[in-house]
């Protein structure tokens, strides 16, 4: 199962919930679809505030340690 990780310039980074993939493709257009920015953006925001600069979005797989297969 793929998730989308979100990573902090400050804060500890979280994976976004209640969104996960099935396949690493699913999750990677899902991150580069202009469509889902705004739904990726108030996910974002609701957990981190707008103080915190993000360093990275990335598809990982669940439960593996920080293993990281894609970053876009």
């Amino acid at each position: 199962m793929w998730i989308i990780l979100v990573t902090l310039s400050m804060g500890d980074p979280f994976v976004i919930p209640y969104k996960t993939f099935q396949h690493e493709d699913e999750c990677v257009e899902y991150v580069n679809s202009p469509d889902n920015a705004d739904t990726l953006a108030v996910e974002v925001i609701a957990i981190a505030g707008f103080n915190d600069p993000i360093t990275g979005i990335v598809c990982t797989i669940k439960g593996v340690d920080n293993e990281i297969r894609s970053s876009y």
